[in-house]
């Protein structure tokens, strides 16, 4: 995300926004303006909004990415009450990411 900031800061802007747009309170960025495939095919051309939100997707997956290696742990391990646990809590996560949202907006 640094990096991000850094490249944007560098360029004046990025994602075909002026740095003045990207700092406004009515900013038009945002997620539901910048999909994966535009974030993906912004990497390849080092655009800073595309390495932002690379690090914001990187760090909304790493806790429920714990949470899947947790629940696989458990199975392992035979242990039911962490396992529901876990399942409950990945429940919860994967609940708040993708229906809440939606039922927000």
């Amino acid at each position: 995300m640094a990096a991000g900031a850094a490249v944007l800061f560098a360029r004046g802007g990025g994602g075909g926004y002026a740095l003045s747009q990207l700092a406004s309170l009515t900013s038009p960025v945002n997620s539901r303006t910048i999909g994966i495939r535009e974030i993906l095919g912004g990497l390849a051309s080092l655009d800073g909004i595309s390495l932002i939100f690379l690090g914001i997707m990187v760090l909304i997956a790493t806790p429920i990415v714990r949470v899947v290696l947790l629940v696989l742990q458990f199975i392992y391990e035979r242990n039911r009450l962490y396992f529901a646990l876990s399942i409950v809590v990945l429940a919860d996560m994967l609940v708040a990411i993708l229906v809440l949202p939606s039922i927000v907006h």
